[in-house]
This record gives structure tokens, sequence and C-alpha cells, in this order.
């Protein structure tokens, strides 16, 4: 079957396209606090400009005390780290133990600041039922992992029994309750 180089050319980019947006999202999503930190007092300042005050002070005030709130929040409320655990030690868990939660989060992801209470409610509530482990994306140890699992979006938590992942729950998490849901369901 012959194909013509520009029709394979054609596919190609179409390819790299949907790769770039995927990994332009992942980025949007693994730096949304930064992201926060810097949009969100410009958008701000500039409505205020337009609909409140075009007053110098009342701008530049406005504009430092958001970027100092972000700035804080982003130094206060930052993810817990990450459970210190190498690759070897990960796989034995998750093969030897027969309940294991695995969270996946970013340090710079709104999502994973704000899923926060509910993921230590959950872990103080089933810690003898289940085995929780908290990985960094970011870490480059558990790489391999992150792409095995196909982990583009945090917080991604996934259910492992007796070593086979049974369940991918994605995104905030506003509710302990709502994971203990989706991973006792099946």
């Amino acid at each position: 079957m012959f194909i013509p180089i520009q029709l394979l050319e054609r596919f190609q980019n179409l390819l790299d396209l949907k790769w770039s947006n995927k990994l332009m999202y992942s980025w949007i999503n693994h730096n949304s606090l930064y992201i926060l930190i810097f949009i969100f007092p410009l958008i701000s300042t500039i409505f205020i400009y337009f609909y409140v005050s075009k007053n110098k002070f009342i701008l530049l005030s406005s504009f430092l005390f958001l970027t100092l709130f972000f700035i804080l929040f982003k130094v206060f409320f930052q993810p817990q780290t990450t459970d210190d655990i190498t690759q070897i030690e990960l796989s034995e868990i998750i093969n030897n133990e027969s309940d294991v939660i695995v969270e996946f989060f970013s340090p710079n992801c709104m999502g994973c600041v704000l899923s926060e209470k509910a993921v230590n409610e959950f872990r103080e509530k089933y810690s003898k039922k289940y085995k929780f482990i908290k990985l960094n994306i970011s870490d480059d140890r558990y790489s391999e992992l992150v792409l095995n699992n196909l982990v583009t979006i945090t917080p991604t938590f996934i259910y492992y029994k007796n070593g086979e992942m049974k369940e991918k729950y994605v995104g905030m998490l506003n509710d302990s309750e709502k994971l203990l849901e989706k991973f006792t369901q099946k």
C-alpha cells in the first residue's frame, strides 16, 4: 500500500499538535497556583481600572495586596511533601499490601492545595484499611509510575488492590467520603 509522504507529514503534524495541547494543559494544571499568583492580580487591577477607579494609588495598592495575598497563600498552604520512598519500596508496597491508594500531586497545583484537607481526613479515618502514599509528580524517581498510569492531571488518586490497579479518581477532592465511595463501588 502506498501512502503519499505529504499525507504522512500532515498526520505527524496533527499528532504533534495533540501532544503539544496535552502538554500545555498538563503544564497549566500542574502550575495553576503560579498562574493564579500572577494573572489574577493583573486581571483584577485591570477590572478596577475600568470599573472602579483610575487612581494610580488604588491600582498599585490593589495589585500589590492581591499579589502578596496569593504568594502567602502559596507559601502557607502548599500540599505536604512526598512520602520519601524509593521506586523499589513503592513497588513492594503496591504488590504486597492489600489496599493501597497513591495520590499524585504537584506542589504548584491549586486543586492539590484545596484537596489537602479532605486528603488528610481520609488518611486519618481510613489508615487502618488503606495504605496511603503521596507522590510528587515532579520527582524524577516516580516518573515511570506517572507515565505507566497516564497521570496528566493533579491531583490523581489510584487505588491498588493486591498489586493491581482497580480504580482511578482524577480531580480536586472536596470530601473524603467521595474518594471512599469511588474506591468501594467495585
